[in-house]
């Protein structure tokens, strides 16, 4: 009787451990879905690493699993080969709670799997010696798996997590004998070690495939599993996923305990995300160099993102509200020529088109064109008068303020000029003679076309003609000894004529110059100063046309004899050299003396007689 007994106990106990298994490994392989789960759990939608988000991400994901079972079970001695649908495995299910739970940082993955499940089954006996009919067997199964990942390789569309941690399985079961309801409560528990890996496969921020898979051992033999989970995240709070799992276990403890167990079954669950930083909008900034530019010179304008995706790549689009602009990366050159001075804006914008969500972000960034200033100029002369023939030599002195090449031209009022450079020579011709030649430097900067001039001033004497001293006649005083400086009527026909003949002249003076004789006792200089002296008076006072006084000049000669010779010296330059006869007369001194006059005095000696002029 107790032989029989016991083994069916072994039976029904071999049947609940059968199902118990099956359903309790389910929930804990759905829980997978989990972004970091271990291998049998599908990772969340791929993170956008441009906006490196260092904040805690949790997910929580409620699954099912529904394999079928088929091994080998032991307890006391007796092995019991099994095979059970998933269909069978529902039919025995008594309530359960599984799922899965993750938090990540970075790189750094924390996911926790826990299942708990209860599987009733009732086994009639086939003899009843005890008075028993039938026994109640009820199984409660516990599995919690921590484990501890790092991503290793975070590629745009590939993607691996190696994972770690233990399995811990509680196994405990109720035999319960009807109708006397007497139970003997039994339980177990052990340990395994595993490791991982988890490969995903993303298809978009909304879609990925998993595929994981870990091994390990310690309380049991061996302990592995394979995954392959698709997940669909329609909203970044909530999503779902469907997939296969396969557990494979073999533990063989004390007391002849057997369970060497293979379950295989779809998977469906959910999957919820919480925690993160909001998405950060992509951002771009420009920047140009240089800043200040001469209308002309180039411009290179350059662009930096921030928060795009960097497995992406970008498009890049420039304008500009002035000059050229050429470039597709993240750099342009803008062409300036012919811009007029003032501030210009670039614009760059960058466009991720593998996005349809903050994809495009935009900048600016100004460069200012200068206003030239043209160049700063001077002019000299040397020597500032020149005869005709000569030359004088202009120099300009040119700076421009850019610092930019020049070119240099000259223009002249007269002469003959030329020169190319910062120097010219003019040479004064004829035509220039009396006049002030105004010679023009011109300096041009060779880029804005801006000039600036300078002049300097050359004069030109006029040419003077020589003139020559006319020889006029003469009045002699020989017939009166006793009044030797009286004009006598001789001399007063000569000089009316000589009175009409200088008012013919426009221009020029009359010189009459007085000699004296060698025997003459009279002093000389007096003599010959007072006949000239009275030869004037008579052309301006006593003679019938008056002479204008101011043109006529006494002098006083030498000893020539004794006369008053006329010399008419007419406006400008004495040719040869020549010079005028005689001293000039201070007529304060000597005053005129007319045909009634006395004589001058004589003095006690003899004068001498002046060296001729």
């Amino acid at each position: 009787m107790h032989r029989k007994f016991f083994g069916i106990l072994s039976i029904a106990t071999l049947s609940v451990l059968l199902c118990m298994p099956a359903t309790a490994q389910g929930p804990t392989d759905l829980s997978a879905q989990n972004q970091t789960t271990t291998a049998p759990d599908p990772p969340p939608p791929p993170a956008n690493t441009a906006d490196p988000d260092d904040s805690w991400h949790f997910d929580l994901s409620p699954y099912v699993w529904v394999p079928g079972v088929h091994g080998t079970v032991g307890a006391l001695g007796h092995d019991v080969s099994a095979h059970v649908s998933g269909s069978d495995v529902l039919s025995d299910f008594e309530g359960g709670l599984a799922g899965f739970f993750e938090a990540d940082k970075g790189r750094f993955l924390l996911p926790i799997d826990f299942l708990w499940s209860r599987l009733a089954t009732t086994k009639d006996f086939l003899l009843t010696d005890f008075g028993q009919t039938s026994a109640r067997l009820q199984l409660t199964q516990t599995i919690w798996t921590p484990k501890v990942g790092f991503r290793v390789v975070d590629a745009e569309h590939f993607k691996v997590d190696a994972l770690f941690g233990i399995r811990y399985w509680y196994l405990g079961q109720t035999i319960t004998l009807r109708p006397s309801q007497l139970s003997n409560h039994q339980s177990g528990n052990w340990v395994d070690g595993i490791g991982g890996a988890r490969f995903i496969i993303p298809f978009s921020e909304k879609a990925w495939i998993t595929v994981s898979g870990d091994a390990g051992g310690g309380g049991s033999n061996i302990d592995y599993q394979a995954v392959g989970i698709l997940t669909i995240q329609p909203k970044p709070l909530f999503g779902f996923l469907v997939g296969w799992r396969y557990l494979d276990v073999d533990r063989r403890g004390s007391k002849a305990f057997i369970y060497d167990v293979a379950q295989t079954g779809p998977v469906i669950g959910l999957n919820f995300q919480f925690g993160g930083k909001p998405p950060v909008p992509p951002s771009a900034s420009c920047s140009v160099q240089p800043t200040e530019v001469w209308s002309g010179d180039p411009v290179t304008a350059t662009v930096s993102t921030q928060y795009f995706n960097p497995k992406h790549t970008l498009t890049y689009k420039w304008a500009s509200n002035g000059g050229k602009i050429s470039g597709t990366g993240t750099s342009a050159s803008v062409d300036t020529t012919g811009l007029a001075p003032g501030s210009y804006t670039v614009t760059a914008t960058a466009t991720d088109e593998k996005e349809k969500k903050n994809n495009v972000a935009s900048c600016n960034a100004s460069f200012a064109v200068k206003q030239p200033q043209p160049p700063q100029v001077s002019c000299s002369a040397n020597p500032t008068t020149i005869a005709i023939g000569e030359p004088a030599t202009i120099t300009m002195m040119a700076t421009d303020p850019q610092g930019w090449p020049m070119t240099y031209s000259w223009s002249a009022t007269g002469g003959q000029l030329s020169g190319t450079g910062t120097t010219a020579t003019l040479t004064a011709t004829n035509a220039d003679a009396g006049n002030t030649i105004t010679v023009t430097g011109t300096a041009s900067d060779a880029r804005a076309n801006l000039s600036s001039s300078c002049t300097a001033q050359v004069t030109v004497p006029p040419i003077v003609k020589c003139v020559s001293i006319e020889d006029w006649g003469e009045c002699t005083f020989e017939k009166n000894p006793k009044k030797p400086w009286r004009v006598d009527n001789d001399c007063k026909d000569t000089l009316d004529k000589l009175s009409l003949r200088l008012q013919q002249m426009p221009n020029g003076k009359l010189n009459i110059v007085g000699y004296t004789d060698e025997k003459e006792t009279v002093e000389a200089q007096t003599l010959g100063s007072q006949r000239a002296v009275n030869v004037k008076y008579y052309l301006t006072t006593e003679g019938p046309t008056k002479a204008d006084a101011g043109r006529i000049q006494p002098r006083q000669g030498g000893a020539k004899g004794k006369a008053t010779h006329f010399y008419f010296v007419p406006e400008g330059t004495l040719c040869g050299g020549q010079l005028e006869e005689g001293t000039t007369v201070d007529e304060s001194q000597v005053q005129p003396q007319s045909r009634t006059a006395p004589a001058p005095k004589k003095k006690a000696k003899k004068a001498q007689t002046p060296p001729a002029q």
